[in-house]
Order: structure tokens, then sequence, then C-alpha cells
């Protein structure tokens, strides 16, 4: 015997049999007969309809839960292209940076010359002192290299553009160990980001999971320390303030540096913006009438400190983009 329905249940599965039009007769039957054996464990049966409407839905409401979707096409950068863009515009903003400083700094009144850099020139000031007496004050045009190349994966995608890079983060490296004096030492951290802008989308890519491993972070962690430590010993000679105004950022930039290891997404955004702001307080200790800083240690300590933060940070964002990219299959 079969159980009885009441008119409003009947009713309401009329209605929802008239909604179901786009299914097949046997999907519309057995859509029908599951709602009905819902409808008999119903409180009162369905007698009446706003407690069918309140307990199941609309007809039209509950049938679209059965509409067919079709599967959209699922549209994902390639990995290259998304270490590309994570990793070109910080490194763009930081050459802009140093553009702005080698331009316009303040006048140093120390100078960094006989401090260590140009020993491979074989000069006090290396290969850029003996340029700047062939063009003057033209050798600034320096400063635009990097803020240049740093976009040029950007516009080039392709084999032509990974050789640019390649031949300009060469030439930059050149600059910086062979150039000497202080407008070197400027170049430095940036050029640390060209390098890895070049390297780290062939070595992360890999393997879809692939991320630095204890032994790199540890090696970045000692030679960020190593740094920070030689740039606070030769900003102190010249520097007229109290010494722990040096010793204080570059203990703080240690003690992150130590912390990369661990992996702590926070950490490594703290390194990136505590070397910003060792670099904005060089610039400022460097001024006339404050503190008659070097400008270019705190500028390699900071910026230092930001090219290992900001790379970490790469580093997290594309093992983790690559952990929800292989959750979805």
């Amino acid at each position: 015997m079969k159980p009885y329905l009441p008119r409003a249940a009947r009713n309401y599965l009329e209605q929802l049999r008239r909604a179901l039009d786009f299914l097949s007769l046997e999907e519309r039957n057995e859509v029908i007969e599951t709602t009905k054996q819902e409808i008999l464990r119903l409180p009162g049966g369905g007698r009446r309809k706003r407690d069918l409407v309140r307990l199941l839905g609309e007809p039209a409401s509950r049938a679209r839960k059965f509409e067919r979707h079709e599967p959209e096409a699922l549209e994902v950068s390639s990995g290259k292209h998304f270490l590309t863009r994570i990793l070109a515009w910080p490194i763009f903003a930081l050459a802009l940076l140093t553009l702005m400083v080698v331009l316009f700094a303040p006048p140093q009144t120390a100078l960094v010359e006989g401090q260590g850099f140009g020993f491979v020139a074989g000069g006090a000031s290396g290969f850029l002192g003996e340029l700047e007496l062939l063009i003057g004050s033209q050798l600034l045009w320096l400063a635009f290299i990097p803020a240049i190349l740093s976009l040029v994966p950007l516009w080039l995608p392709n084999i032509a553009g990974t050789i640019i890079q390649i031949l300009g983060a060469v030439i930059m490296t050149a600059i910086c160990v062979a150039g000497g004096g202080t407008l070197a030492l400027y170049f430095v951290p940036v050029t640390v980001l060209l390098l890895a802008q070049v390297f780290t989308p062939l070595l992360m890519m890999r393997g879809s999971m692939a991320r630095p491993g204890p032994a790199w972070l540890i090696c970045a962690a000692v030679l960020l320390i190593l740094v920070v430590g030689y740039a606070s010993y030769q900003g102190l000679a010249g520097f007229s303030g109290a010494p722990w105004l040096i010793a204080a950022p570059a203990a703080l930039l240690a003690v992150l540096a130590l912390l990369l290891p661990f992996r702590w997404k926070l950490a490594h955004i703290a390194l990136g913006a505590a070397g910003l702001l060792v670099m904005a307080a060089g610039f400022v200790a460097a001024l006339p009438g404050t503190y008659g800083a070097v400008l270019a240690w705190p500028w390699l300590a900071g910026g230092m400190g930001f090219a290992v933060g900001h790379l970490a940070v790469a580093a997290g964002m594309w093992h983790e983009r690559a952990r929800k990219l292989l959750a979805l299959f």
C-alpha cells in the first residue's frame, strides 16, 4: 500500500517536477522519489505548504541544486611568470631607491676608498674611479642599469630577455667587485637581487614543491650576519653619534637573520622591513649637520637585509602557490 501524501505535498512535488524539466525522465523520477521520502519523514507529513517551503525550500530553488554545470577551464599562470612578477617589482623599487640615492645623496664627509673594495682593479678607487676621470659625472648613469634590468623579464619573457638579464647581472657584479669606492657599495644589494632574478626561477622550478632547503637558509643567514657585521664595523669610522645607534640596528638584523631557517613568514617580512628602515636611518644619519655617517655602509647592511628577506618571502609564496595548486588535482 502506497503511503498517502496530503494535497500540499502532492502540489509541491508537481511544481518540483515541472522545475526539473532540464533532467531526463529517469533522473527526474529519482529526485521526486527522494523528495517524497523526505516529505514523509517531516513532522506532519507535509500537510502544510509553509512547512514544506521552510524545511525543503521553494520547488524552483530546490530544483536549481540539480542543475548541471560545465567545468570551467582553470587558468593558472606559469611558475616562471609567477616568480618573475613577485621578484621583479620589489627589485625595481630597490633599483629606483638606489638610483635616487646615487643621484641625490648628501655630500659625504668621510670616504670609503681604501676600505677593501678596490682590490681587483689594483687601486683604492678601482676602475670606476678611472672611468670617472674619463667621463666625469656621466658615470652616474650606471645607476639606471639595475632599474632597467629589473623589468627586462616582464618586457621580454623569452630567451632574449634571459640573455640580457644574465649579461646585465654579470656587468653589475663586475662593477661591485672591481669597481671600488662608494659607488660600487650602493649597487651590491640590488646586484644580489638581479642575480637572484636570473637563477631563482631555475632553482625553484626543479620540482613543483621546491623551496630553499635548510642549508640554503643557513648560508644566507651567515652571509647576511657577516655583511652586517662588516658594514657596522666600517660605519663606526667617522661616526659622531653613540655607537649603540649602529649596534642596535645591526643586532636586530642579525637576530632576524638567525630566524631565516625557521621559515616564519612574519620573520622574513620583518627582515625586509627592518632592512628598509636601516637604509632610511642611514640616509638621515648621513645628512649634513647630523652624525657624519657614510651612507654606503647602512645602505649595504639594510639593502642586504631587504634582499634576503624579499627572497625568503618570494620562496614561501612559491611553495604556498604550488601546495594550493596540487590540492586542486
